[in-house]
This record gives structure tokens, C-alpha cells and sequence, in this order.
């Protein structure tokens, strides 16, 4: 029977006032029982550890009378945190899970895999890699592609610039290795040709395309055999040797060293970029903005005259980071044209490099643009479901660009409405992980049944322990709730519909003598403004007006719970130079006061629609004028 999103949307979520209270009971009822059963006719012949004797003694009284006193204590507690199922919170990017991936997480953490190797983990580590499948299907990746689960994003775009700076300085362990070794080999080149690797200069080495990086480090290991490859390799490999003695060697092996390399990212780029290149050793100095556009993209134009400008100096890029969603206003860069981009600056310049995709907030958007059957879906279609003239082409075009990138990452804890912690990081070119690759004795796949190293995660990847449960709760909703228009397209689909009619609202509010001034339309479903009023003449009253209005409207409220929950940001110079002046013209501030803020830049207010039921609220309560008359409400009362 085809699935019907519409009638099944219902059937995927708790529900804002707990309609499918009896839904979950029942399931989870099912899954302890089961879990139960397993244990009881596991060895019956065991016997039993704990006897019914043992439950009469005032011990054993004692302490469950402690644990349920604890337990009302802390269920009394938890009531105070935050309600992410109701449609009055429009804060951060969470919401609430879905019942298939609760369920999930409930039924696995009672038998609590670590998904470190399939010794430990023989189910769910299995489920983990179908789930990165899935995840690399709907983006559009190739089969040959590889991934796995994390604890988030973070984690999930560190190890994607491990992995790039791995491929990047491949090629330069490659030729201290062939050179060892006495091979002669052949590595294409940025421009499409090929050279005999021992004659290419440090600059050329480090430009060398991911394919070709990978394709020499295949026939280095099938000319000298893996084990003497991999040991040649090791002598000469960052990793090894660290960033002293590796600096210190190319002085010595190439005579001219280069500038330290760079990591460029979209001016929008989540704070988590910075702690990465400290936490690698690249350094924060070389962490590098790219302007941005006045819908808050990555500007391509800016991004290849810095790409220019550091090809003049022979300063190498390690990489380039765009997002697809970012945290503040859920843009989504034309991933497309950074791709033009790159491909230019290989056919022009002779340089290259690795191309990631931030997609933590945004990828479960690429669900929109796949059919039933995983063929592309065109925009045309997203626009008749929605009812709106969103999306249009060129964000399909970002979108379908995913599968070009060289990694993305994705968090399944946001649109995917899984319980943290899940974030994912994939790669287009499976090969990459095994540049990392680590050997642990004690989990090695050679003891233990001669299980298929590819089940043997741990190998590959930054963390040391990761639950099972996570992958199970991501691998049942993606059962439930395809990921394609009939599933997670059509959920998704429902918020950004629904942040457009909050949008345009917002827009139409007469709220005088407040006005509204509103960012662009949002890509994804997070929708930005600032609140003025014509009483306010600086930047600091304009800034303290829109923080006291959050007061208002966040669970930092002094007194009663806030009608709506909102969350709020700062624009700050220079990362947003590129895209607020016209914002900061309707306000009426100058752009040199703005500049001059420093860390307190523009306090812009920011509502996360995740709610799937705001677009259509009849039956249920409307939440856009709810919020609008909240809105103005909260206004009056942080102007007083």
C-alpha cells in the first residue's frame, strides 16, 4: 500500500499534547517484555541471582524506596526544562523525536552495544553503516561512499578535516615513500595531466585531486605490498611525526618551504570550525572567512578571488567549508558554484582542494528532492506540495550538489528528530577512512572470528565508545519515515512551509509604533528579525530593546513561563560584512557604528520552525498569530 505522508504525518510523533500517549505505552511495553523474554531463555539453566526472598529482605526495600523517591524527584524536576514538543517553542534547532527513533533508543539501551567493533556490537553496528547508506543515498553519493554516526556535528567536521588534511599530505608521504622504496609512479595532476611523482615540486604535491591522491596511494601499495607500503608511508607521514619534524623535513627536502596552509569557511560557519583547526594543530590564524552574499551564502565571486589570492602566494588550501543550513539563519550556500569554482582554480591556476559540506542543520533537506522510487525530484513538484514558490531551481541545484562534495556532514538529532546523541560524517570516496586507520590488539577483526574489518568501526574513527542505541533509533524512523517525499521530504516540506507563513506574517504584523525588520526569506525553516522602535537612536538601545523582547519570550523570563520561546543572535563585523548593510539601512544604523560594536554586533531575534503541524493548524491552535500577538505583547513590556 503506497504510503500517504499526509495521513501518516500523525502517526510519527508523540504528539504536542501526548495524543499517542497509548501508541508509545504500548510499544514500549512491547520492548522491555521482549527484552525480558531474551533474558529469561537465555541459559535457563542458570538459575536465578536474585530470589524472591531477596525482595523481602529491608534492604532490598530500602533501596527501591530510595530509587523511587529519586526517580519522583527527578521526574518533578525535568518538568522544568525545555518543552521542544509544543508548538509554542520556536528556539533552538531541536524539536521533538520521533516515536519510531524513541522507541529505538529505548529498546537497544537495554542491551547497550558499544558500536566500536561488531564483537561488541554484532546488530547495531550493522544498522549504523545501513544507516550511513541511507544518509549517502539521499544525498546522492556513489556506492562507493563510506560513513558512520557520531556523537554531533562537531565530532562529525573534525574528522571530516582529518581525513582532508590526510588526503591532502598524502601525496607527500607518497613520494618520500616511493623515493625509499626506489619505485617510479605516475599521480594526476589539478589540470587533468599526469608526472612522475618524484619530479612534482612541494606545491604541486599538495594540490594533487582527492581521486588521484587515493588512486597513488592504491598503486604505491600494490607495487611494494601493503604492509612495506604502509610502513614507507608511515616514515614520512604527518601523522607519524608531527607537525616539528614534518616542517622540518620539507625545509630540508625542497629547500623553499610554503606558507602554512589554510582552511577556508563560508563567514556563516559554526563556531565549531575554530576549535577544530586549534585542536589539530592547523592553527585558528589560518582559518580563513569567506564573505557573504545578501541572502548570508557564501559568496562564490569572494571565494575565487581568495582562492586566487592565495594561489598568487603559493599558500595551500587544505580546504573549503560551505553549509548547507547554517545555525543562525539556515541559509543554504549554492554548493554548486563552489564546485565551479574549484574546478576553475584546477584548470586555471593548478590548484585544488578538499570540499566540505556543513550540512549538520540542512541535509535531511536533500529528502525534499528525492521521488519513491530515489530518482531526483524536480523542483516543480516541491513547489506544488508546499503551495509555495520555494524552492526554487537554484536551491535544487545547491542541494543536488551534495553528492559532489568530498564529505558532508549531517545531524540526525536535528531534522531528523532523533534523541542525542547522533551527528554522521560521510565521505564520497569510501577509501579515504583507511588513511586513518588504527589497529587496537585487543579488537583486532584477526582474533575475533575473523569478523569483516569493515565491521570493525573503531579502526576508522576519532571516538573510543558510541552507543548502539543512537544507530538503532536512526536506523528505525529512516523504516518509518522513508527518506524521500513520501517521509522525511513531506516532514520537512511542512516546516519550511510553515517558516515562510511565519515569515510573511511577521512581515505583515502591524505592531506600530514597533516595526519589524526581517531577513530574507530563510532557505531552510529559521526565521530572523529585529525588532526598532522610533524612540531608539544608537545601536546599543536597539540591541538592548531586542535582548529584553528575548527576555520576554525565552525561559529566562523572571516571572511565569513565556508565552512563545524564541532563541536570539549577533551579527558581528567582519564575518557579516558582506550581507547586513541593506539590513542595517532599514534599521538606520550606520554601518560604521555597526563595525565599530565589536563583540556586540546586532542583536537579531531567531524562531526555529520544526513543528511540522504550524503550516496547517486547524484543527489544532495557530501558532503564527499566537506568535505574533506574543510578539507584540512582549514588545510593549520591554519597551517599559
Amino acid at each position: 500500500m503506497p504510503l500517504d505522508p499526509k495521513e501518516a504525518l500523525p502517526a510519527w510523533f508523540l504528539g504536542p499534547r501526548a495524543e499517542n500517549a497509548d501508541l508509545l505505552e504500548r510499544l514500549v511495553v512491547e520492548a522491555l517484555r521482549d527484552h525480558v523474554f531474551w533474558r529469561r531463555n537465555y541459559h535457563p539453566e542458570d538459575g536465578f541471582s536474585i530470589r524472591e526472598m531477596d525482595k523481602r529482605r529491608e534492604g532490598y526495600e530500602s533501596s527501591v524506596a530510595v530509587l523511587t523517591q529519586e526517580l519522583l524527584g527527578l521526574l518533578a524536576e525535568l518538568k522544568r526544562d525545555v518543552p521542544f514538543f509544543s508548538g509554542r517553542y520556536k528556539g533552538h534547532m531541536i524539536a521533538e523525536q520521533t516515536i519510531a527513533s524513541q522507541i529505538g533508543y529505548f529498546a537497544t539501551m537495554l542491551y547497550n552495544p558499544n558500536n566500536i567493533a561488531a564483537e561488541i556490537s554484532p546488530v547495531t553496528t550493522r544498522l549504523e553503516l545501513e544507516v550511513a547508506g541511507d544518509l549517502a543515498r539521499m544525498i546522492g553519493y556513489p556506492a562507493t561512499s563510506w560513513g558512520h554516526l557520531t556523537s554531533g556535528g562537531t565530532v562529525a567536521n573534525f574528522e571530516a578535516l582529518w581525513l582532508a588534511r590526510s588526503v591532502r599530505y598524502l601525496p607527500v608521504a607518497a613520494a618520500g615513500a616511493a623515493n625509499d622504496l626506489g619505485l617510479d609512479l605516475e599521480v594526476g595532476l589539478a589540470d587533468g595531466s599526469s608526472a612522475p611523482l618524484g619530479g612534482l615540486r612541494l606545491w604541486d604535491l599538495l594540490n594533487i585531486p582527492v581521486e588521484a591522491s587515493l588512486d597513488l596511494w592504491e598503486r604505491l601499495r600494490r607495487s611494494a605490498g601493503p604492509a612495506e607500503a604502509q610502513r614507507a608511508l608511515a616514515d614520512h607521514s604527518l601523522a607519524t611525526i608531527g607537525y616539528q619534524e614534518y616542517s622540518r623535513r620539507l625545509a630540508l627536502d625542497y629547500g623553499d618551504p610554503l606558507p602554512a596552509g589554510v582552511v577556508l569557511v563560508a563567514a556563516t560557519a559554526h563556531y565549531s570550525w575554530e576549535k577544530i583547526v586549534r585542536a589539530l594543530g592547523i592553527g585558528s590564524n589560518q582559518l580563513v572567512y569567506i564573505p557573504l552574499d545578501t541572502c548570508y551564502r557564501m559568496d562564490p565571486d569572494a571565494l575565487w578571488e581568495r582562492v586566487s589570492e592565495l594561489v598568487r602566494h603559493r599558500q595551500p588550501i587544505l580546504a573549503c567549508v560551505s553549509v548547507c543550513g547554517t545555525t543562525e539563519e539556515s541559509a543554504v550556500d549554492r554548493l554548486d558554484q563552489v564546485l565551479e569554482v574549484r574546478a576553475r582554480a584546477a584548470r586555471e591556476l593548478g590548484a585544488t582542494f578538499h570540499l566540505h559540506s556543513d550540512a549538520c542543520y540542512g541535509g535531511y533537506a536533500a529528502a525534499m528532492t528525492r521521488t519513491a522510487d530515489g530518482k531526483s525530484r524536480p523542483g516543480e513538484a516541491i513547489r506544488r506540495s508546499t503551495g509555495e514558490i520555494w524552492p526554487d531551481d537554484k536551491w535544487i541545484r545547491a542541494i543536488a550538489a551534495l553528492g559532489e562534495a568530498d564529505s558532508v556532514s549531517i545531524d540526525p538529532h536535528k531534522m531528523g528528530y532523533v534523541p542525542y546523541s547522533a551527528g554522521a560524517i560521510l565521505v564520497r570516496d569510501g577509501r579515504t577512512r583507511h588513511l586513518v586507520a588504527s589497529e587496537p590488539p585487543y579488537l583486532s577483526p584477526a582474533v575475533n572470528g575473523g569478523q569483516d574489518v569493515e565491521q570493525f568501526l573503531g579502526r576508522y574513527i576519532l571516538e573510543g565508545s558510541k552507543p548502539g542505541a543512537a544507530a538503532a533509533a536512526v536506523w528505525l524512523s529512516h523504516k518509518a519515515i522513508p527518506l524521500d517525499e513520501r517521509g522525511y521530504g513531506f516532514l520537512i516540506e511542512r516546516t519550511m512551509a510553515g517558516s515562510r507563513r511565519l515569515h510573511a506574517a511577521l512581515a505583515r504584523a502591524k505592531l506600530a509604533p514597533f516595526r519589524l525588520v526581517l531577513l530574507p526569506a530563510p532557505d531552510i525553516n529559521i526565521v530572523c528579525y529585529v525588532v526598532t522602535h522610533p524612540s531608539l537612536d544608537t545601536l546599543t538601545s536597539l540591541n538592548a530593546l531586542n535582548e529584553r523582547i528575548f527576555q520576554e519570550l525565552s525561559l529566562a523570563r523572571k516571572s511565569g513561563a513565556p508565552e512563545y520561546i524564541v532563541t536570539r543572535t549577533r551579527l558581528r563585523s567582519p564575518m557579516y560584512d558582506g550581507a547586513i548593510v541593506p539590513l542595517l539601512d532599514e534599521l538606520g544604523v550606520p554601518v560604521a557604528e555597526w563595525k565599530a560594536s565589536g563583540p556586540e554586533g546586532l542583536v537579531v531575534l531567531r524562531s526555529t520552525v520544526m513543528d511540522p503541524f504550524l503550516d496547517s493548524p486547524a484543527p489544532g491552535p495557530d501558532h503564527v498569530a499566537g506568535y505574533v500577538a506574543a510578539l507584540g505583547r512582549a514588545c510593549t513590556a520591554a519597551l517599559g
